[in-house]
């Protein structure tokens, strides 16, 4: 038997190629879809670059630089803090999602 692994061995060794074959491909599909998402993000982040430029100097808001920049406006429910009533909303831009700027209360590091 010069040269020749035994079937038991060859069954082991096909088992453990199959294995690592599904992991690869598995990881390849993983890859693809993180490569696709940054691409995307990528083009979004441009995209909104170049409606920036294009609107630079903004005298006043019109409906259709909002609908430019804005996917949708969420409204809060008001509540009281320290006897004042104040009503949160949150802004979701096309391209970028929502941006978080600190509130003027708030402290940064």
């Amino acid at each position: 038997m010069v040269g020749k692994i035994s079937d038991e061995r060859f069954a082991k060794m096909s088992a453990t190629y199959e294995a690592e074959q599904k992991a690869l491909e598995s990881r390849i599909a993983e890859l693809d879809e993180f490569i696709t998402t940054a691409k995307e993000k990528s083009l979004n982040a441009e995209y909104f670059l170049q409606l920036v430029q294009k609107y630079t100097d903004i005298k006043e808001l019109d409906a259709e630089i909002i609908r430019k920049f804005v996917e949708k406006i969420i409204v809060f429910k008001a509540e009281k803090v320290d006897g004042h009533r104040v009503q949160r909303i949150q802004i979701i831009y096309n391209c970028i999602g929502a941006v978080e700027i600190p509130s003027k209360h708030e402290k940064t590091a």
